[in-house]
């Protein structure tokens, strides 16, 4: 049996909107980190980078997270990592969290949610078999099916859902840091499902999958660095909408962020990134 994604139709909400001059900050907080990272910010009438952003983000700003606990947080001022990663900044929270999943945090002023963003159960039959389809069709035949996660939502406000999958299997993987190498068989998958003109289309948001054999640390081929991808959030940031939808990357040395705009026809567009490695 095919299984298929189904239109649902929703009432759009209407846009909000930031006021051109304001500052609206953009940060997400990792799993098990006692802190965000600052990622830019929207000023009303566009996208600031992080580095730009930073000494305008403020003590004391009220934040409130559009993905994960909902609990408001404080913030700090904005300080770099520092050396290797002088480009990336971080905003302490109060108070912070030791444990959980990723938080998307926004001010107090941003909607960050003009229609529902809701989690679908990782055991769902239908969206297994996607994943299962989706490795099959790139090699993997029989691999182990691990759905992390399931996000159905209207990202532009066309009345039609689309969902965000993730699954991934490492076999040497500690939380969100996988193996240098994968070994055969693993692989990481961030899917995206829309309907288009009446038929399902799948984009592929991150993708990574281990070679057929174990890598020779010994040979003249580069090293095939294997890759987590996961969902950090989406939210409307920017007020035009459209939800942004936030992606994470992360490898043995490092991890990257990227708050993307979503366009249907068009897909995904980077507008501020962020992370840290060497």
């Amino acid at each position: 049996m095919r299984h298929v994604l189904l239109p649902i139709l929703l009432t759009v909400a209407s846009a909000w909107s930031i006021p051109a001059g304001a500052f609206a900050p953009v940060l997400v907080q990792l799993p098990g980190a006692d802190q965000a990272e600052l990622l830019g910010a929207w000023t009303g009438s566009g996208w600031l980078p992080a580095v730009q952003a930073a000494p305008r983000t403020r003590a004391g700003e009220t934040y409130r997270p559009v993905s994960g606990p909902a609990t408001p947080v404080t913030g700090g001022r904005a300080e770099s990592f520092g050396d290797p990663c002088m480009s990336a900044y971080a905003v302490r929270l109060t108070p912070g969290l030791a444990s959980g999943p990723f938080r998307l945090l926004v001010p107090g002023t941003v909607k960050g949610h003009p229609r529902p963003v809701v989690s679908v159960p990782t055991n769902n039959p239908t969206y297994r078999e996607i994943v299962r389809a989706e490795l099959t069709r790139r090699g993997l035949t029989g691999a182990k099916v691990n759905v992390l996660g399931v996000t159905r939502t209207d990202l532009d406000g066309n009345g039609t859902q689309e969902v965000i999958l993730e699954a991934a299997h490492f076999a040497g993987r500690q939380g969100l840091d996988p193996p240098p190498v994968g070994m055969p068989g693993d692989y990481s998958l961030l899917l995206l499902r829309q309907v288009m003109n009446g038929r399902v289309v799948t984009t592929v948001l991150g993708e990574h999958l281990a070679p057929r054999t174990p890598w020779d640390p010994g040979s003249d081929q580069p090293m095939p660095m294997a890759t987590l991808y996961r969902l950090a959030g989406i939210a409307d940031l920017n007020g035009d909408g459209r939800m942004e939808v936030v992606t994470f990357g992360a490898y043995y040395e490092g991890y990257a962020l990227d708050v993307n705009e979503w366009r249907s026809g068009s897909g995904l567009k980077s507008r501020l990134q962020g992370g840290c490695g060497v």
